[in-house]
């Protein structure tokens, strides 16, 4: 046995025991040596490719520890996803409105004007997003790498990651969230912000096809279906300007729709209500060169082509007052035609008729100090210079009756003078005589077989006064029994009547050959067949 020097088996012995402790530490470490170069290829999951740059290395007793800050890929913290903010109270996305409650206005006095302004001409919308955000990434989401741990891309906090580096302004897809992001030059999240035409919201996605409000702008937004901003179009009730932001108390013009709309307060259009001068239809449309009824006060009014209610006009055969109403039933004043009107209960002006004492011509006006022909009556009539028609009165040589019409063939002026067919004033040996005059009348009437009290009502009709008439029939000679039976005999050859009925209108006032007594009327039934 060789001993190598050692004095002693137990020395040798100790000796081998140390070398075998050595050995075993020398095999150990130099297998952990290759697994360490194995690892700096990726061919184990704990690949230090993971490994922050946070990490420490301490030797504590020949070991070493990691410290690692990143979160593990599939323990990554998602973004918070808070609900997204709902549309305004006042713009769901259907955006009904309801009926607007007209203002209590006791006249539709609208202030002068807004002069609505068309909206500005509307940029022609960019077929693509604007530079900011930039052009949506064809391929956004990263290809995953199987070699590599999913940890190097996704979320870590408000932070993107993508191939172990931290995005910054940028656009990106996060598929989980079907949503588009935007990181910023810090690396989080926007969010309720603009970049470009394009919304964040307060969890950081991209806004689409809802509403915003902006506190910054103080204005909703509408952001569509591709996420830019809504402009120059209509959402529902409400009006979407060239800058984005939702109209409010103003007037715009829709060129598609070729009209003015009014947005009120809340940002619905306006409709069947005025907004000064101007009324909002049904359909929000200004109205213009057109009539319109205002069932709030009662009352039709024109919209003239520029769109103010038409006022102190014409607007053909109606009139329209200095509140805009249409008059009815009821006279107007035109200075520029310097003459009255009526205006009939539909609306139209009256002509050719009678409204009181007053005359309207064909052309409306109403007569004054003119002699007029009045079809229905075939009589003249005179206008005086207020308007109502004279009576009882001499117009140069023609006599106006109690009635107005003008007096012809008969002694006027209670029987003093006497009137031609053409009713011009001639001279009689009778002048001055009026009771002859009205005596020569009575019998004319009375050969016409008329009873006494309609014999004295036309003597009093054709100018004589009380006195005379009852003179007249003092003096002359009738028989009104005879004369009612005339009558009768009339009424049986010339109408079907029955005796009782033929009785009734001997007796009736309303008949011009009635009035007869009762005794005259008796008369002539008992001896009608004779």
């Amino acid at each position: 046995m060789i001993y190598y020097g050692y004095k002693s088996l137990k020395t040798m012995e100790i000796f081998m025991k140390k070398s075998k402790k050595i050995l075993v530490t020398s095999l150990a470490t130099a297998t952990l040596g290759l697994i360490s170069f194995a690892d700096t290829t990726g061919d184990f999951p704990f690949s230090a490719q993971h490994v922050s740059a946070q990490e420490k290395d301490a030797s504590k007793n020949g070991k070493v520890v990691k410290e690692n800050t990143t979160s593990a890929p599939n323990q990554a913290e998602k973004p918070k996803t808070p609900a997204p903010k709902s549309a305004p109270k006042s713009a769901p996305k259907s955006a009904p409105k309801p009926e607007p409650k007209p203002a209590p206005k006791p006249e539709p006095k609208p202030a002068p004007k807004p002069e609505p302004k068309p909206a500005p001409k509307p940029a022609e919308k960019p077929k693509t997003p604007a530079k900011n955000p930039a052009e949506k990434p064809k391929n956004p989401t990263p290809k995953e790498d199987k070699s590599k741990s999913s940890a190097q891309s996704g979320w870590v906090g408000s932070s993107y990651y993508q191939d172990g580096k931290k995005v910054t302004s940028k656009w990106i897809f996060d598929k989980k969230a079907n949503s588009y992001f935007y990181l910023n030059a810090s690396g989080n999240y926007a969010q309720n912000a603009w970049v470009g035409n394009y919304y964040l919201k307060s969890d950081g996605k991209m806004a689409k096809s809802e509403w915003i409000y902006d506190k910054n702008y103080g204005s909703y937004y509408y952001l569509t279906a591709e996420g830019s901003y809504a402009r120059n179009t209509w959402v529902g009730n409400y009006y979407l300007k060239s800058d984005g932001k939702r109209a409010k108390n103003e007037w715009i013009y829709d060129k598609n729709y070729g009209s003015y709309y009014y947005l009120t307060a809340e940002g619905s259009y306006a409709r069947n209500i005025w907004v000064g001068n101007y009324y909002l239809k049904s359909d929000g449309k200004m109205a213009k060169s057109e009539w319109i009824y205002d069932k709030n006060y009662g009352s039709y009014y024109y919209l003239t082509a520029e769109g103010s209610y038409a006022r102190n006009t014409w607007v053909g055969n109606y009139y329209l007052k200095s509140d805009g109403k249409m008059a009815k039933a009821e006279w107007v004043y035109d200075k520029n035609y310097a003459s009255y009107y009526y205006l009939t209960a539909e609306g139209s002006y009256a002509r050719n008729k009678w409204v009181g004492n007053y005359y309207l011509k064909s052309n409306g006006k109403m007569a004054k100090n003119e002699w007029i022909y009045h079809t229905d009556s075939l009589s003249y009539y005179y206008l005086t210079s207020e308007g109502s028609y004279a009576r009882n009165t001499w117009v140069g040589n023609y006599y106006l009756k109690s009635d107005g019409r003008m007096a012809k063939s008969q002694w006027v002026d209670g029987g003093r003078y006497y009137v031609d067919p053409n009713g011009l004033w001639l001279p009689k040996s009778t002048d001055g005589n009026p009771y002859t005059a009205a005596l020569n009348e009575a019998k004319t009437y009375n050969r016409n077989h008329y009873s006494k009290q309609r014999i004295y009502k036309l003597l009093i009709l054709f100018g004589f006064n009380s006195d005379v008439a009852q003179y007249t029939i003092d003096h002359l000679y009738a028989d009104y029994k005879a004369n009612a039976l005339a009558t009768a005999r009339n009424y049986r050859k010339y109408t079907n009547l029955s005796k009782t009925e033929i009785h009734e209108r001997l007796l009736s006032s309303s008949y011009f050959t009635g009035e007869f007594t009762k005794e005259e009327a008796n008369y002539a039934i008992q001896h009608l067949d004779d």
